[in-house]
């Protein structure tokens, strides 16, 4: 597997603002940019916008959702773009895809082939979510369930984590 990053934080924390500086740094403006988040309404559509904003002009960006990415194989062993430096923003839209789907245990495996058998560069940007309470619908906890043990897994592979709080890193590992 290639050099694996895990960035986490709470909505608006500027995980993905770091997570974008990081891929800057070590990758110039030749990386990838694959965005999960789908624009259902109006505010959505402006964050995804203020998103687009940041990025540098050379970056490619994808915008489809994680189950395209997970079927295409492009990013997995073998595919074209295997060594290409991927930025996955963000892991919380894809797990609530597949609750939509009501389907995850596969995905989870699928996506965790593509990762072992990439050569580049991936930072994933995920939701921390063992910090807040316990939620009040089964929707809800099933999200906190889902993506926590998703960032579990994840970070176990990772070979840095951090987690950002106000703008702030931290390097976990």
């Amino acid at each position: 597997m290639g050099f694996l990053i895990l960035v986490s934080g709470g909505i608006r924390s500027g995980k993905s603002a770091f997570a974008e500086r990081l891929m800057d740094e070590r990758a110039g403006s030749a990386w990838t940019f694959w965005a999960t988040g789908r624009a259902r309404d109006p505010e959505m559509e402006a964050r995804i916008a203020s998103h687009r904003k940041r990025r540098a002009a050379g970056v490619e960006t994808v915008e489809d959702d994680f189950c395209a990415f997970v079927s295409s194989g492009i990013f997995g062993e073998g595919g074209p773009l295997s060594d290409t430096p991927l930025l996955l923003d963000n892991l919380g839209f894809c797990v609530m895809e597949l609750l939509e789907l009501e389907s995850s245990g596969s995905w989870m495996e699928r996506f965790g082939r593509i990762l072992s058998g990439r050569t580049g560069l991936t930072v994933i940007v995920t939701d921390e979510v063992g910090e807040g309470g316990i939620a009040m619908t089964p929707l809800g906890r099933s999200f906190a369930d889902l993506t926590g043990e998703w960032n579990q897994q994840l970070a176990r592979q990772a070979s840095e984590v951090y987690t950002v709080m106000m703008g702030c890193p931290l390097r976990l590992k």
